[in-house]
């Protein structure tokens, strides 16, 4: 799969109950959490970029500047499925032949593991891989659009990834953003990662 076939959606509608605040603008490194993976992904030159917030989002001014179009989610309380069809939604508005689905909470996501996970698709789910289990970034194929329309509850394609390909990033590279601890610790971590670059 070439990149331009591809739409890219970043996933940043979650209500972050754990976190206690507005976790995408939460600071990291000078910079909004949430903008971490956004930059990572504006770099791809896939057929189109898209972001899903909820209405009035703070951060969704931020992803406008990076060349992300804005998808409300008037409605996250339904829980991952109900982004994950607002997705699928933009993507068909495109030419796109595939769909690549990555998370706002994911601050160690790089553009050359996007750009594998691109490179390795063809008529397959492909999924990130941590050594435990397949997980997003995830690219879908357009014959598995169907198959994403169909989830629902907060579980999101958990079900779907089970049966992707597996591409194996470098430790610590998927880890997200749930709670405080996770963001103190996630900063540990990004020193720790950016010298293994």
């Amino acid at each position: 799969m070439q990149a331009k076939d591809v739409a890219i959606v970043l996933l940043a509608a979650g209500n972050a109950r754990r976190f206690g605040a507005d976790k995408l603008m939460a600071d990291f490194e000078g910079a909004p959490l949430g903008l971490r993976a956004a930059h990572a992904l504006a770099s791809v030159a896939a057929g189109g970029h898209f972001a899903v917030c909820q209405p009035d989002a703070i951060i969704a001014a931020h992803y406008t500047r990076l060349g992300f179009d804005i998808v409300d989610n008037p409605n996250p309380g339904i829980g991952l499925s109900g982004s994950l069809h607002l997705a699928v939604e933009a993507a068909m508005r495109t030419s796109a032949q595939a769909l690549l689905i990555a998370l706002a909470d994911m601050p160690f996501v790089q553009a050359a593991h996007v750009e594998a996970l691109i490179a390795a698709c063809t008529d397959n789910v492909v999924a990130s891989f941590d050594g435990h289990q397949p997980m997003p970034p995830a690219i879908f194929p357009r014959a598995h659009w169907p198959d994403l329309l169909a989830t629902v509850g907060d579980a999101g394609a958990r079900h779907i990834l089970a049966g992707a390909e597996k591409i194996a990033t470098p430790a610590g590279t998927l880890c997200d953003i749930d709670t405080p601890g996770d963001l103190a610790a996630s900063k540990v971590s990004f020193h720790r990662i950016d010298r293994l670059q």
